[in-house]
């Protein structure tokens, strides 16, 4: 199969890359490993934050009394705080993954590899099909 571009790792520059190729009408494909968005947006930056402002939360409750406010019998739902963040980090890779198809770029969820190069650029191998662009 051939394409004008083929990026390689879902990430945010990956991603964006992608997008943008498609909008100009370049015949797009982005293969990622595990999942678009990249490590930030899926296990690091987007999901701290998330869980941190619950405990934010959580811990200008217990400790309001020297401003004035005080909560009575505080609890914290764990599976609550959980299912918020999954909900923020899942509504933000819809909008990622909406986006490329908006834009018409292909998403191929595999492993990459590069395996030679071609006159008209290099082909690739992922999910047991092979690229070229």
């Amino acid at each position: 199969m051939g394409y004008d571009l083929i990026v390689i790792g879902g990430g945010p520059a990956g991603y964006l890359a992608a997008e943008r190729a498609g909008h100009a009408g370049l015949n797009t494909l982005l293969i990622e490993k595990r999942f678009i968005g990249g490590v930030c947006l899926n296990e690091g930056c987007i999901p701290s934050k998330a869980l941190l402002y619950s405990a934010k939360i959580y811990d200008g409750a217990a400790h309001g009394e020297k401003y004035g406010v005080s909560a009575k019998e505080l609890h914290l739902d764990h599976s609550f705080v959980v299912e918020r963040k999954n909900k923020v980090v899942n509504t933000l890779v819809s909008g990622i993954k909406s986006k490329l198809k908006k834009n018409k770029v292909t998403v191929v969820m595999a492993e990459a590899k590069i395996t030679g190069r071609t006159a008209e650029g290099f082909t690739v191998s992922a999910a047991e099909q092979t690229y070229t662009g």
